[in-house]
């Protein structure tokens, strides 16, 4: 097997920082050229609360990116997990497509459409390494020259173990088939620096999952967007959009022609560097499909500011402006507990969790304080709490927080956060 480190301790954080100043995206946008083409579980645990450490780590700037094109693209304009009976041989504006049969690319690669068969995580996160590794370098690509393989998913645990060993999984394989195209959809939230580097390394696309069905949730797609370019990937990532009718019961993604509408322009203003958009499209009608054809097409002649909502545009804002003192983002959302390297529905025993915070201030936020909270109706106590011993200037902490109650919802607890000298915004979907 194939080493990757194995950490059951409770105390283990990764951190990420730049000395950079944030892009003057508004102005940038106008003169960029695409560079390239349910889980619930009651646990207790004697646990005790814990400080955690931070480890600093130079990260790779936007700036330092390389201009290479992905899978030998000018722009990427994606169409994914095309559903019911649209045939994708109508798409006009498409330049990746996937998932696909093996052979689909006789037909696609002489209309300069990159396709990529689709594999999804079951097989490769619950088998070694070396099984897993071997799975996608012996896949069956047809025949296919310039073969892409699409993994579906990674983004477990926040830099975890299961994050490890894809970040393994990834790098083994690019070793033993360096022609073999990987193309990755990120989960959950921002990409952790574990993963950040394995993408960096060995990975020619990553797909952002940013489905959300309204203004009120872009900070879903804002802070996804933030963490990519902080880690110097922006100009291999774009941003997935979701496509009609939600994967949950009940959820709601881009339903109209106008909401699609916005959300590309709102990616077009705050992901100038990015080298296109894609659209996860499982659930879309007819009509959405032509529209969201129609704005790939015209996605990089979009103007990206006008048509947006006050609170769009307020959120691009937040993530533009520089901000003297600490300024944190996190989320009830974006807290995972430390998966098995062996299988990722098991959990690292003693039980934590990871919570990612992101600071946007131009200094070091020390001391932090998090508790995790059941809501009052569910019982109002702490079962998860730590201090971070600092979150980087305009960078980002992973903190272990070690399980010390049973937790009684899932994601929809209480996240208190103290920052000393600082400020803290709490992000909620559908709030």
């Amino acid at each position: 097997m194939a080493a990757y480190r194995i950490v059951a301790s409770s105390v283990d954080l990764q951190s990420q920082r730049s000395d950079l100043d944030l892009p003057a995206l508004v102005q940038f946008r106008k003169r960029i050229t695409p560079v390239t083409a349910s889980l619930r579980r009651l646990c207790g645990i004697g646990a005790v609360l814990a400080a955690v450490a931070v480890v600093p780590a130079h990260q790779t700037p936007a700036q330092a990116e390389p201009p290479n094109k992905v899978f030998g693209l000018d722009r990427v304009i994606a169409f994914t997990y095309i559903g019911g009976k649209y045939d994708p041989k109508q798409l006009r504006s498409v330049t990746f497509l996937e998932p696909t049969q093996p052979k689909d690319w006789q037909y696609w690669a002489p209309r300069g459409v990159a396709t990529a068969v689709g594999h999804t995580w079951f097989d490769l996160l619950r088998n070694p390494v070396e099984k897993a590794v071997d799975i996608l370098v012996k896949g069956d690509y047809g025949g296919n020259p310039k073969p892409v393989v699409s993994i579906d998913e990674f983004g477990f645990d926040f830099g975890g173990e299961t994050d490890r060993k894809a970040a393994t999984i990834l790098r083994e394989t690019k070793r033993k088939r360096p022609e073999l195209g990987l193309a990755v959809w990120e989960m959950r939230g921002p990409i952790p620096k574990v993963l950040a580097d394995a993408y960096r390394d060995s990975v020619e696309l990553v797909m952002l999952e940013c489905y959300v069905g309204e203004p009120k949730d872009y900070w879903w797609i804002a802070t996804q967007v933030q963490a990519a370019r902080m880690h110097g990937l922006l100009a291999k990532t774009i941003v997935a959009l979701g496509v009609g009718k939600g994967g949950n019961p009940g959820e709601d993604w881009a339903r109209t022609d106008e909401e699609l509408e916005r959300q590309v322009r709102f990616v077009r203003l705050i992901a100038p560097e990015s080298p296109g958009i894609g659209f996860y499209a499982a659930g879309a009608t007819p009509t959405l499909m032509a529209k969201a054809d129609s704005l790939g097409g015209a996605f990089f002649d979009l103007s990206a500011d006008s048509k947006l909502p006050n609170e769009a545009t307020a959120l691009a804002k937040l993530f533009t402006t520089r901000h003297e003192k600490p300024k944190l983002v996190c989320s009830p959302a974006w807290v995972e507990p430390n998966r098995s390297a062996g299988d990722p529905g098991k959990l690292v025993q003693p039980v934590a969790l990871r919570a990612y915070l992101m600071n946007l201030g131009d200094q070091d936020a020390t001391n932090v304080q998090i508790q995790l909270r059941n809501p009052q109706d569910k019982g109002g106590n702490v079962f998860a709490a730590g201090v971070v011993s600092v979150v980087p200037k305009r960078g980002e902490a992973i903190a272990n927080l070690p399980v010390t109650a049973n937790w009684n919802v899932w994601k929809t607890w209480e996240m208190e956060v103290q920052v000393p000298g600082g400020e803290v915004i709490v992000f909620k979907l559908g709030h």
